[in-house]
Order: C-alpha cells, then sequence, then structure tokens
C-alpha cells in the first residue's frame, strides 16, 4: 500500500461520538455529499455516489481498533484504505486521516496529480464530520 495523503483536523467531542460516527458508513450519508446510497449487506457496505465523484460505486469494510477506524474500499476506480487515528487532548480529539492506495490500483492520473485533488475533496468531508460530531455531541 502506498500513502497518497494524510489530513488532520481537531474536533470538540468524545472518541466515543466520532466511533460510533465512523463506524456505522450509513452516517456517510450525513457528512459526505456525494453519497447518495449506502446499503449494509452482513459486514460490509455497498456505496453509491453521484456522477462527479472517483469512486461512483464502491464496496466498504469497516475495521475497528482501540483508536482507529479503518475504512477498507474495493470495487471502485480507486481501491484504498481510509485510515481515522483518534487521539484525545482533553475536551477535543485530533483526527488524523490517512489514505492508503492499494498497490494494483492503475490511475487514470499520477499520483502527482490526484494526491492534492482527493486531500483537498476528502479534508472537506472531514470538516463536514466535524460539524456533524460537534452537533451530535451538544445534543448529548
Amino acid at each position: 500500500m502506498k500513502e497518497l495523503f494524510t489530513n488532520f483536523i481537531t474536533i470538540n467531542t468524545s472518541l466515543e461520538v466520532i466511533q460510533d460516527l465512523l463506524k456505522n458508513p450509513q452516517h456517510l450519508l450525513e457528512w459526505v455529499p456525494e453519497v447518495q446510497v449506502v446499503e449494509a449487506e452482513e459486514n460490509h457496505f455497498h456505496i453509491k455516489r453521484t456522477a462527479s465523484a472517483l469512486n461512483q460505486q464502491e464496496t466498504l469494510t469497516v475495521e475497528a481498533t482501540a483508536d482507529s477506524i479503518i475504512y477498507h474500499s474495493t470495487g471502485g476506480r480507486l481501491e484504498y484504505d481510509a485510515i481515522f487515528k483518534m487521539t484525545n487532548t482533553g475536551h477535543q480529539m485530533i483526527v488524523e486521516q490517512t489514505l492508503l492506495l492499494k498497490d494494483n490500483v492503475s490511475l487514470l492520473l499520477p499520483t502527482s496529480l490526484l494526491a492534492p485533488i482527493a486531500k483537498h475533496a476528502f479534508k472537506q468531508n472531514l470538516n463536514a464530520l466535524k460539524k456533524l460530531a460537534e452537533a451530535v455531541a451538544y445534543q448529548d
């Protein structure tokens, strides 16, 4: 696997709130605007996005550890692992989002062009996750 990029964000919420949102890809509908459909089937999720997305369709499996959630994506043009590592800093969480490309991926663009585009798109989604997580924490 090859690292494409890493984003960081600070979220004013607890580890549990972020983990709950990330563990269930159904929540992607709330923080990833391109996602139109999330269909759960046993231990994986079929994702359908708008036509403008790089991966219009993909299948996600979710792996959880004590301090991270990993999305394993297959079946799209871009196969990847998205790792969300969470670090508690008191009343805030630092979320580190790293995208690893699978070795067998043939890209439409060179990684030098794809990386900044993907990093920006994933960062926008990470900002939306922050808003959602903080709204959920405020309700509690």
